[in-house]
């Protein structure tokens, strides 16, 4: 036991020894996207340096020389990160525990990413002399794991003496050593300008400043004594402070930004306080000219009113006594309260939720803003498309992994049907988690709008179709999905919380995807649209409908005028259906097209149409081996050919009709391949709807589609002279068996084709 005293003893002395010489523990300031400030204060002057941990990598970052007081800026940080710190004094003689994850750098993240801060003022001990106020309020704060803290002036009760301060800061210590501190003066932190905030508030020197965190913007302000003592030149329409406001908050960046805050010391309104005359005549103006969202102030109470579209919320029950005077019947309020409490701030892309809570956790009021600028607006108009546009499918949830989010923009093609029937779920159940798949199709009117979009938000251009958003990455094509996807899932499997607090979540923010679509519509040439729709104009399926049709005409002996008027209706059909469906004229037509059930069945007239050519192939293929060329399938008998021939004349003679059924399927065809267009016939089709590019879109369209049909010409000339040509023939009779032969190769991959297809659907 006395072992175990002495120890413990032991212990305790050492960590004496190693926070002995802080003044005020460390704490932090200015956080942004990268870097950080980790200030504190020490008794002696001393060399000090931060350690700084983010996973296997440790940074150093030394101080200027020795000093009592230090802020030493920490760079080189990443986005929506956190980051363990250590800060070492004198060689070691003072540090902060090695190990120690409650001094940690939480950095800002980008844009769209949900964070929450805290807002509390007057946390000094006032006529109540005691910090024991102050202390319930910040527990209470801790509990709510802010990102960051909005501390409204009047800190200390005397801001010229700095054992005041090192309370103040021994009170907050584990709060700011991992919620950095925004703050402004008060009257009793400026004491008739003998106070020392700026001693642990560098930009308190100025007093007036702007940061910006997931893309909204702070405004914090000078205004500590509006009422009396604080000099006109600093608050009235002409000084330093208001032109810097104005000049500011008419940047189009933060007018474009989903929200405005200011945080200031004096009340603008306040119902049962002392307002600012001064404040209410020229800044209240300036707040409402340039959308300002919010306005936090501190008076010795809770209160919440709006003015002229402007939110104005006193928050000052951080510690001081609390003041209830008569209520002013000129000011209205919509909520208040007479506690000791903070504010939690909730924000994300399109709300702002604001909370009062007292120090027991009871909610005194809480109320939520959307953004005000004309951004929001269409953020909100992108979300409600997300909504509309994407179909939810959850693979495999019946495991108890975690749940990861993905986004697949794809056309409804084999491969993305594949992609959600089999390989998907086959990743899911080997890394034991939940997948929630947010599919797009590009065939629904919108979704290249959601995609660029996503793109923008994800910070890349010109992705391959189809393409899968997940967590902060894209695999764009077949290839790099193929490739990359069972990487991407083990990685969040590894670290679920790690990843998803690191993930980009899109339909957050709106960006210009009219001005992105243009961009790519521009970069755009004809030799780039001919070559895209040779590539897209690839058609296994028509390939195989036009063979079959042309072997058909030629076995049962049709001309071959017969056989150009079949084969061109066809290939005219392709292309007609392909424009107009650019065009947006057969919308329905479109989505009927590609109906799965006209699709099983199309798919399975040409399976069992290849397969019984394949088969008979085979056949004559091994007659011909033997040399019985005479007996070969394909010649069909006799009567039979007679017979067929007779009813393909009488059906010959009605143009009407023939023109009608080729037409007919070369329409079905073309519809079931939509998904073989590639990324230059989405924007060109795009383009269609803006007047200005409407004739080169619509050229670019002909262009593309003229391309497009051009292997399908090939394929019908070569089919169409090679079954009616006399030399032809006479190489067909003399190679029998290597062109049957060549036929069974030729059917038997139409069939693997058409089954890959047929599985999938």
């Amino acid at each position: 036991m006395n072992r175990l005293k002495l120890s413990i003893v032991f212990f305790l002395t050492l960590a004496g020894i190693a926070y002995g010489n802080f003044a005020v523990k460390p704490y932090l300031l200015d956080v942004t996207k990268d870097s950080a400030v980790v200030a504190f204060h020490l008794n002696e002057p001393s060399s000090a340096k931060v350690r700084v941990f983010g996973g296997d990598n440790v940074k150093e970052f030394d101080s200027v020389g020795k000093s009592k007081s230090h802020f030493i800026k920490v760079t080189g940080l990443k986005e929506g990160s956190i980051y363990d710190y250590q800060v070492i004094c004198d060689q070691g003689a003072t540090q902060t525990a090695e190990g120690d994850s409650s001094f940690q750098i939480k950095t800002a993240p980008l844009e769209g990413k949900s964070f929450t801060f805290a807002v509390y003022g007057d946390p000094r001990p006032g006529d109540t002399q005691t910090s024991r106020t102050h202390k319930e309020v910040i527990d209470q704060i801790m509990c709510h794991e802010p990102a960051f803290c909005l501390i409204l002036g009047d800190m200390v009760d005397d801001g010229s003496k700095s054992e005041l301060w090192e309370n103040f800061f021994q009170v907050e210590s584990e709060l700011l050593r991992r919620a950095a501190a925004y703050t402004v003066m008060g009257d009793n932190d400026y004491v008739n300008n003998r106070g020392l905030y700026a001693n642990y508030f560098p930009k308190l020197t100025k007093g007036y400043y702007r940061f910006e965190w997931g893309g909204v913007q702070f405004f914090a302000l000078r205004a500590w004594d509006t009422r009396g003592q604080q000099p006109r030149a600093e608050i009235d329409s002409e000084s330093e402070q208001i032109r810097w406001l104005e000049s500011v908050l008419a940047k189009e960046e933060v007018q474009k930004a989903p929200f405005r805050v200011v945080f200031l010391h004096d009340p603008v309104y306040i119902s049962r306080g002392q307002s600012s005359e001064t404040l209410r005549r020229i800044w209240a103006p300036i707040f409402q000219k340039y959308k300002v969202d919010v306005v936090f102030a501190s008076w010795h109470l809770y209160e919440r009113s709006s003015y002229e579209g402007v939110t104005y919320i006193i928050s000052g029950g951080g510690g001081a006594e609390l003041i209830w005077m008569n209520k002013d019947p000129a000011f209205a309020s919509q909520a208040e309260a007479r506690r000791n409490h903070f504010c939690r701030v909730d924000v994300d892309s399109d709300t702002m939720t604001i909370r009062a809570i007292a120090t027991d956790g009871t909610v005194l009021d809480d109320m939520t803003l959307t953004p005000k600028s004309q951004t929001a607006e269409t953020t909100r108009h992108m979300k409600q498309s997300f909504n509309q546009l994407r179909k939810e499918i959850l693979i495999n949830k019946q495991t108890d992994g975690p749940e990861l989010t993905l986004y697949l923009f794809s056309y409804d093609c084999a491969y993305c049907r594949k992609l959600l029937k089999h390989d998907l779920p086959r990743a899911a159940k080997k890394n034991n988690v939940a997948l929630r798949v947010f599919y797009f199709d590009f065939g629904i009117e919108g979704t290249y709008e959601v995609f660029l979009n996503t793109e923008a938000e994800f910070n890349r251009r010109g992705v391959d179709v189809p393409a899968i958003f997940i967590g902060q990455n894209v695999l764009g094509g077949e290839a790099e999905i193929g490739s990359k996807l069972d990487k991407e899932i083990a990685l969040f499997h590894n670290n679920p919380r790690q990843y998803i607090e690191q993930a980009i979540v899109p339909f957050r923010q709106a960006h210009d995807t009219l001005a992105i679509a243009e961009g790519r519509f521009n970069a755009l040439t004809f030799f780039m649209v001919a070559g895209a729709g040779l590539l897209d104009g690839i058609n296994p399926c028509a390939f195989t409908t036009i063979i079959f049709l042309i072997s058909y005409l030629s076995l049962v002996g049709v001309s071959r005028r017969q056989m150009f008027y079949t084969g061109g209706t066809f290939t005219l059909a392709v292309f007609f259906t392909y424009f107009a469906i650019g065009l947006a004229f057969f919308d329905a037509l479109k989505l009927i097209l590609r109906n799965q059930v006209i699709m099983v069945v199309v798919n399975s007239l040409l399976l069992l149409v290849v397969v019984i050519l394949g088969v008979f192939s085979a056949i004559d293929f091994a007659r011909c081996v033997k040399g019985n060329v005479k007996d070969i399938t394909l010649q069909l008998p006799d009567f039979l050919k007679e017979g067929i021939r007779g009813r393909i004349r009488y059906f010959a003679r009605n143009k009407v009709a023939i023109i009608g059924a080729s037409f007919g399927l070369g329409v079905v065809i073309a519809g079931m391949e939509l998904a073989c267009t590639g990324q230059v016939y989405i924007p060109i089709v795009t383009m269609i709807a803006e007047p200005s590019l409407r004739i080169r879109a619509v050229s670019y369209l002909l262009f593309y589609n003229i391309a497009f049909i051009l292997p399908l010409v090939v394929v019908f000339l070569l089919a169409a002279f090679g079954v009616t040509s006399e030399s032809m023939g006479n190489i067909f009779r003399r190679h029998i068996a290597a062109v049957k032969m060549a036929f069974v190769v030729l059917f038997t991959i139409m069939a693997l084709t058409i089954i890959y297809n047929l599985r999938w659907l």
